[in-house]
């Protein structure tokens, strides 16, 4: 054999060689579909914004549900929430509305170690505006001097958009220096019996809601008899 045979047969093998050395690509990671419709875009204020998501994945040539993918819900740019995925791939989105305006709520599925990222947008209009609620307003206060006893009266004051839960009412013994006598009162009447016959008090009283507290009322005095 010449020479010239035996280097080209060494050249070919050590080719055929580095071929097979070459490592075999990684297998891609499946794709993964987000199918995403609001079930209306067009809401008011206070409404929920809804849709059903449904997540698959690639399986050969055929797309499958992707049970407990989990999905970034995102309006304007600021997650407001979680979805997962269930048996059936579907997962459902709901979120309140609250600002009058053009949003656009974006579904995203950040990846995982067997799975790729995946996202889709769909924009939705608010109309209106949720009026946000505050402390109630103070309610107007009477008093009537009785024996040994001072009774109180006051009105039933705007709530302020969440319903009032109760009333506190304070005392001092003189103008301005009122502190808690009495709290969480239901009704809209209350008895002073520790007041002393001959002793002149003074009385303000506040309404409270979830929000928090009212303003004192207008200041009242009263001489026990």
């Amino acid at each position: 054999m010449s020479i010239r045979r035996i280097s080209s047969t060494l050249v070919a093998g050590v080719l055929l060689a580095a071929v097979f050395a070459v490592p075999a690509a990684a297998k891609p990671a499946p794709v993964t579909k987000i199918t995403f419709k609001l079930d209306s875009h067009q809401v008011a204020a206070g409404d929920q914004v809804t849709s059903s998501v449904l997540v698959q994945t690639r399986s050969g040539h055929m797309w499958v549900a992707f049970p407990g993918a989990v999905l970034s819900i995102v309006v304007d740019g600021v997650e407001v929430g979680l979805a997962t995925a269930g048996a059936d791939g579907l997962a459902p989105v709901a979120y309140t509305a609250a600002e009058a305006g053009d949003h656009v709520m974006k579904v995203v599925f950040a990846g995982d170690e067997t799975h790729k990222k995946a996202q889709r947008a769909q924009g939705f209009e608010v109309s209106g505006s949720t009026p946000i609620a505050t402390a109630p307003e103070a309610p107007v206060l009477s008093a009537t001097a009785g024996t040994a006893l001072v009774s109180l009266s006051w009105t039933v004051p705007a709530d302020g958009g969440s319903p009032i839960t109760g009333y506190n009412v304070y005392r001092g013994s003189a103008a301005l220096t009122e502190s808690l006598l009495a709290s969480g009162l239901t009704g809209t009447t209350y008895d002073d019996a520790t007041a002393v016959t001959g002793s002149t008090y003074f009385y303000v009283v506040t309404a409270v809601n979830a929000v928090g507290e009212s303003v004192w009322s207008n200041e009242v005095s009263a001489t026990a008899l």
